[in-house]
């Protein structure tokens, strides 16, 4: 079995069926190639809830809380700005973790919490998306938290309580283990 039929089996997510996502054109939007198996993961089960509080994405979704392209540029013009503002505070005031100034890497959103929580890929240039690190940003308080990817790996870890998180400790929580899909 795929982390994608562990998912479904634990998640009881139907599989999708509304229309095909063009990833080529939502890299070229969002500036990155998208990991295949976040593909693989949208194209089995859509864009939708896991459990009360974690979105997952889709590119070019009509409802804008589900869109990945949309929630992306929103959020990155957030981080720029606050990025941006923190340049002139002292050092520890600064939120912006030291990857993301290494020249090419940027933060490419997947999906994020209703608590206030976003997951970027760390996006590096030249580098395997495959390969991509994970970044939990924690956006009320500028903290970050990383973890190694995949996505599905990610995902399956946390549900299954494999993997420690500060901020997404609850999704190990059996009433969690839910996928609700996006609305059309």
């Amino acid at each position: 079995m795929t982390d994608i039929d562990d998912l479904r089996d634990l998640l009881g997510a139907p599989a999708y069926s509304g229309p095909p996502f063009n990833w080529e054109a939502a890299s070229a939007a969002i500036g990155a190639n998208i990991p295949a198996d976040f593909r693989a993961l949208v194209n089995a089960f859509g864009p939708g809830d896991i459990g009360t509080d974690v979105v997952l994405l889709a590119p070019g979704h009509p409802d804008s809380d589900y869109d990945q392209i949309g929630v992306h540029r929103e959020r990155r013009a957030g981080l720029a700005e606050i990025w941006e503002t923190e340049l002139d505070g002292p050092p520890e005031f600064i939120s912006k973790p030291a990857v993301f100034n290494e020249p090419g890497v940027e933060p490419v959103l997947w999906g994020y919490s209703t608590l206030g929580y976003y997951m970027y890929w760390v996006a590096k240039p030249g580098q395997d998306p495959a390969s991509w690190r994970l970044a939990l940003d924690v956006a009320r308080d500028g903290s970050w938290e990383f973890h190694s990817g995949p996505v599905t790996s990610f995902l399956l870890g946390l549900l299954r309580g494999q993997i420690t998180s500060r901020h997404l400790y609850f999704l190990s929580e059996t009433e969690q283990h839910t996928f609700t899909p996006a609305p059309e």
